[in-house]
């Protein structure tokens, strides 16, 4: 008897440790039509996920190497093996960005594109599984077994044993336009999860969105008069507008920042319910951050020159002689970088003043934190003009540019990182980084004399409470090093004394500052640069 008892509890315990589930892992189901499924472009900005929000795979994909029933970290796509962009993505996204570090968010998505609600209607989808006709769409529907609803309902008790059910998303409507009898469907599908699931219809809200918003041309936009309708029917239910989310070329489809939008909309209304307040980001604030070549960290295979066309009367150029230069070759002295700071999470444009007269020297290479460096070529132009560089969705924060010449001849003025998305006109407004009166480094003599003198931008940067500065001088010389606020004002010295040729580091943790850009001057008897700093709240 005791040896049987042993043995019952020993099972008892593992079955435990294997199965069980972290109250901290929040799932969502997904389900719908096309844009549930997501038809968006992916681009290099939507692979960017945090390892927190991790999606179930819904079928075998041996082009992402998942398999079926597995979770993995949500990189796109997330329903079947081609699929594209779908609110699901920056649902989950902006779920863990918003909440705390210990919880996961995880997402199951089971859409078939083209079908009618009634697809997911546990009694009577045979009916309609029979009337479709159309080749693809019997294909998707073989995909989940024939069954979409009982495979999502497979797949759900499954990640019932990892974590925790928290919420049922639906985008689903444009094949039932003009159904005024859609909401009561949608009441049936959703009371038959939380049966099948076990579910407390109290604790997991049901979130639908509007098809494609009138305000883009939606084709489908009248039925959204009746997806509003669908509270009035489910209790614990949530409209998420689709107003001003973008629209593809078919208004029948988001495009991807509408995709982005929405799905945003879909975690606001969310957190809310779990009792985060997360004010909904809408349009962010217009920015346009401008920038000087030649006040920034510029690597030794640049040249400063005078020019009067110039913004700040000055540009910068690879120097003459240079071969070009492939990615793999590219080195500290072939870069300029410029740290900036962000206040809100966008897609962020960049753009260079540039006069590229030829072919042959109409291109760069051009990075932002420290990612692989990208081809910006097709830059010639008749004159002075801006030229879109690239395009990156970058959260809140400190970041860094870096542009790295490709060919040689190009002549850089000015940088502009907007979310505008409208080109700069003449030479924009006032950089940020301007150099302070008689700071800037213009002409081959002053440069040919600052060869083995260097000033390293201080790390981190943005920084809270510490940062470094590193300096470089070739010979014993006399060294001042002062801090600056935007206007010029001395706020205090860090260096003024001898120092002996070679690299020196001057480490800052008392520096009493306010949130604000800040410039260091680096002063010798034949050298002079000024590199800017920001600070932020402690």
């Amino acid at each position: 008897m005791k040896i049987k008892m042993f043995l019952f509890t020993g099972l008892f315990l593992f079955s435990i440790k294997v199965f069980s589930k972290d109250p901290n892992f929040y799932i969502y189901l997904c389900f719908g039509q096309s844009n549930m499924e997501g038809q968006g472009t992916i681009e290099a900005q939507d692979r960017i996920v945090d390892s927190r929000f991790r999606v179930m795979q819904a079928v075998n994909c041996s082009n992402l190497g998942r398999t079926k029933g597995s979770w993995y970290t949500a990189v796109p796509p997330l329903t079947r093996c081609y699929s594209g962009l779908s609110p699901a993505d920056y649902f989950g996204n902006m779920m863990v960005e918003n909440l705390p570090d210990s919880i996961r968010i995880g997402v199951i998505n089971v859409s078939v594109a083209g079908c009618k609600i009634e697809l997911f209607d546990k009694d009577n989808y045979q009916n309609y599984v029979s009337s479709v006709t159309e080749d693809w769409l019997k294909n998707i529907i073989n995909e989940y077994s024939g069954n979409p609803y009982a495979y999502l309902v497979e797949l759900a008790k499954l990640a019932q044993k990892d974590g925790v059910i928290k919420g049922i998303l639906l985008h689903q409507g444009e094949s039932n336009t003009e159904d005024n009898q859609w909401p009561l469907k949608v009441k049936g599908i959703y009371n038959n999860l939380i049966k099948d699931l076990q579910l407390n219809a109290d604790s997991v809200p049901l979130l639908a969105g509007e098809v494609v918003h009138a305000d883009q041309g939606g084709i489908c936009a009248s039925m959204n008069s009746i997806i509003d309708k669908l509270p009035q029917t489910v209790p614990n239910s949530y409209v998420i507008s689709s107003s001003e989310c973008t629209a593809a070329s078919d208004n029948l489809h988001f495009n991807s920042a509408g995709y982005r939008k929405i799905g945003i909309r879909y975690a606001v209304k969310m957190l809310s319910l779990l009792g985060y307040e997360v004010a909904d980001p809408g349009d962010p604030k217009p920015v346009s951050i401008y920038f000087e070549p030649e006040c920034a960290t510029i690597g030794s295979n640049w040249e400063i020159i005078s020019n009067n066309e110039a913004s700040n009367r000055s540009i910068v150029k690879s120097k003459t002689g240079l071969v070009n230069r492939s990615k793999s070759t590219i080195g500290i002295e072939d870069k300029i970088e410029f740290s900036f700071s962000l206040d809100e999470k966008d897609t962020y444009d960049f753009y260079a003043r540039v006069n590229c007269p030829t072919s042959n020297n109409d291109s760069y290479w051009i990075s932002v934190d420290g990612a692989d460096f990208a081809t910006i070529d097709g830059l010639v132009t008749s004159g002075w003009k801006w030229k879109k560089l690239n395009s990156y969705l970058l959260p809140k924060g400190g970041h860094t540019l870096s542009i790295a010449y490709r060919e040689g001849g190009a002549d850089l003025d000015k940088i502009c990182i907007s979310n505008i998305a409208i080109s700069p006109s003449e030479i924009g407004d006032t950089a940020e980084n301007i150099c302070l009166p008689n700071t800037t480094t213009v002409g081959a003599t002053q440069i040919e004399t600052s060869k083995g003198y260097g000033l390293g931008q201080n790390y981190p940067n943005p920084f809270r409470e510490k940062t470094s500065i590193s300096f470089e001088i070739p010979t014993s010389t006399y060294v001042s090093l002062k801090v600056t606020d935007m206007l010029g004002t001395e706020i205090r010295e860090l260096a003024g004394k001898f120092y002996n040729a070679g690299n020196h580091i001057i480490k800052i943790d008392n520096l009493k500052l306010s949130k604000g850009n800040y410039f260091y001057t680096l002063k010798t008897d034949k050298f002079s640069a000024t590199r800017k700093m920001i600070k932020l709240d402690e």
